[in-house]
């Protein structure tokens, strides 16, 4: 057998010799001759004609082939990582991750020492659970190539994110040793030193990092930050000269613009202040992206009494904008100002992008005021204006249930329905509404009908199935429609409840506890659940759970659920009187 070095080569010249003496017909290769001859037998072909074989395919575009080609190549050389490698790259352009995966730690336990092995498995892992192999991979091909940019990055990242701060500290040190002059790793080191609040050393790496690169802004926006906490007769002075050199640098860099006229408005200086934020107010009729900036900036990075002031001084000059105030109001929601957050919602047009979002927010603001009567009216104006909306529909009617008007809330979604007849939301929607009134019957006939329409509609197939369960009837069929329900959401906590409870009302106690336990533990004993759960303990005998759970389901009652609250009292205190009975 050739050595891999020898084959690599030979496959090369012999191909590139293929390549220039063979001509193209209609686009296609013409294979070289005696590949054609399949009379050989498959046996007795060697790996380099397999290899040649699966670059024909791959210039025809004949990826799948090129791949079992190439697979059978290894086959009969199964040292070679050229071939290898090849393989993972064809493996990666069919979507073939697992495939590419374990072929590449394939070729590292074939030589643990090679870095682009090394490289190649760590850039192949993606998945959660594969992740931690990462820092111990990383630290070998350190160890390897002191000097892999890469993997420097890579490895501070797992540690930044896992806030392993003395160990990313560590590592960008030795960058910094091993790469003097990469000011990428001095600005790590920075950060590393900013986390563990070595303000002093962040400093000094961050003007290292803008010596080498004096371009950077990033590295001015942190030692701004450095400045406001280290304090001192200083502090103003540095931190307005960072902002006047970032502007030099980026003129339109919109986050200086506003942290500057933020920090002159902080700092007393009110008419500075005022100057920018009008300047900046007029500014955002012709530029929306400002007004995104500092969305970015504060609201994003919830800094949201910076956010109340910054749009709060800005729509001073155009107190009409409706995009500022949709932002405005949302600071002030953030801060929970409900009322200026609703006295600015209600100047956004309904030409704005986020009009209906804008006044859902307003309805829910009301409710939370104590005013429902303002949502609803609210809400029945914009259904008049536009009756086939179907979140409009949807809230609307929630706030009628919530004021236990039921025969409004079914009104409107019916009214709903003669505009969309077959919208499962509304359907759905109309059902429980149903459920709630008392007319039982005329929901699962709802259901029914919904279901009809979509087969497969997890949500109707729990709830009709719940339903029979609840009532003690066709529990054949109850199981048969949650069985379909959990196909479409397996995992589901709620879903999983019906089917023990199904089996609870089957009298399968055993089948009922295996199913309520998953559906207790994946809603974190949500009280019903976990209700439903100690029943079944109770009925198979297990007293001591049974009592365990009804007091986690008591823990997690919400205060408005005072009937559930006394049912589980009254459990608790009998099955205490039975325990103690015993």
């Amino acid at each position: 057998m050739y050595s891999m070095k020898k084959q690599s080569i030979w496959i090369f010249l012999f191909f590139t010799s293929i390549l220039s003496i063979s001509g193209c017909i209609q686009g296609k290769m013409i294979p070289p001759q005696g590949l054609e001859n399949t009379a050989m037998e498959e046996s007795q072909l060697t790996a380099t004609y397999f290899y040649l074989e699966s670059r024909i395919h791959a210039q025809n575009n004949e990826i799948p082939q090129a791949i079992a080609s190439l697979e059978k190549a290894i086959e009969r050389d199964a040292g070679s990582a050229f071939l290898k490698r090849d393989l993972i790259g064809f493996y990666l352009e069919q979507n073939k991750n697992d495939q590419a995966l374990q072929l590449a730690k394939n070729l590292v336990e074939q030589d643990p020492e090679n870095v682009d092995n090394l490289l190649l498995l760590v850039r192949l892992i993606k998945k959660p659970d594969q992740a931690p192999q990462l820092p111990d991979l990383l630290k070998r091909i350190l160890t390897l190539d002191p000097e892999n940019k890469e993997t420097y990055l890579r490895l501070g990242k797992i540690f930044m994110e896992n806030e392993n701060l003395p160990e990313a500290l560590d590592l960008f040190s030795r960058m910094t040793e091993q790469l003097p002059d990469y000011y990428v790793a001095h600005f790590y080191l920075g950060e590393a030193h900013f986390l563990m609040n070595h303000l002093d050393l962040a400093e000094a790496a961050f003007l290292k990092t803008i010596a080498l690169e004096p371009e950077l802004v990033e590295p001015r926006f942190r030692l701004i930050e450095i400045y406001e906490k280290k304090g001192g007769k200083t502090r103003k002075k540095r931190i307005l000269e960072s902002y006047e050199k970032i502007l030099e640098i980026e003129p339109e860099n919109d986050r200086a613009i506003l942290e500057k006229a933020l920090f002159h408005y902080k700092n007393n200086q009110k008419k500075k202040a005022s100057a920018l934020f009008t300047e900046l107010g007029n500014e955002t009729r012709e530029n929306p992206r400002l007004v995104m900036a500092a969305v970015e900036t504060f609201i994003s990075e919830k800094r949201y009494q910076d956010a109340v002031i910054v749009f709060s001084q800005m729509i001073k000059a155009d107190p009409d904008n409706a995009n500022l105030n949709f932002f405005t109001g949302m600071a002030y929601e953030a801060i929970e100002d409900k009322k200026t957050a609703i006295k600015h919602y209600l100047k956004v047009t309904p030409e704005h992008p986020q009009y209906k979002k804008t006044l859902l927010s307003i309805a829910f603001l009301y409710r939370d005021l104590g005013q429902p009567r303002q949502a609803i009216q609210l809400l029945e104006k914009q259904n008049k204006q536009d009756p086939k909306d179907i979140d409009i529909i949807s809230f609307l009617a929630s706030f009628y249930e919530d004021q236990a008007q039921n025969d409004k809330a079914m009104a409107v979604i019916k009214n709903g329905l003669e505009k969309v007849p077959d919208n499962t939301t509304l359907l759905f929607r109309l059902g429980t509404v149903q459920d709630k009134a008392g007319l039982k019957d005329q929901s699962i006939q709802t259901m029914k009908t919904l279901i009809q329409i979509d087969p497969d509609n997890a949500s109707a197939l729990n709830y009709l199935g719940y339903t029979y369960a609840d009532m003690g009837i066709k529990l054949d069929l109850a199981l048969d429609l949650i069985s379909r329900a959990l196909e479409q959401k397996p995992g589901d906590g709620y879903i999983t409840d019906s089917m023990g409870w199904v089996y609870f009302q089957k009298q399968d106690y055993e089948k009922a506890v295996h199913y309520l336990e998953q559906a207790a533990q994946l809603s974190n004993f949500e009280s019903i659940i976990a209700d439903h759960l100690a029943d079944a303990y109770v009925k198979a005998g297990q007293l001591t759970e049974g009592l365990a759970t009804y007091k986690k389901a008591l823990a997690n009652v919400k205060k408005e659920n005072i009937d559930l609250s006394k049912k589980l009292k009254k459990k608790i205190k009998d099955l205490k009187k039975r325990l103690d009975g015993k």
